[in-house]
């Protein structure tokens, strides 16, 4: 009889071991998961910040050019209305 209490402790202990080490692995998986999903999407985040980045640099050197042709064509209107009043006079 004690034989069999002791089986039936034992036996209880090894499910209990069985079942809190499966749920450790199960938790173990997950945030093994969750660290390598937020690992790749951070590496993504960073390369897109970096192609961004490159064309802002690209967008303030075309603001560049557009402000040296404004005023360009901006001279060019002035000598058109001093030459068209210039011409009715």
């Amino acid at each position: 009889m004690q034989l069999l209490i002791l089986k039936k402790l034992t036996m209880d202990k090894t499910n209990i071991d069985i079942k809190f080490i499966g749920t450790l692995v199960v938790f173990i998986a997950t945030m093994g998961g969750f660290y390598f999903t937020t690992s790749y999407r951070l590496d993504s985040l960073e390369k897109k910040v970096e192609i961004l980045e490159q064309n802002g640099e690209a967008i303030i050197r075309l603001e560049e050019r557009v402000k040296g042709i404004q005023k360009k064509t901006d001279e060019i209107y002035k000598h058109i209305i001093e030459f068209l009043r210039n011409d009715t006079n």
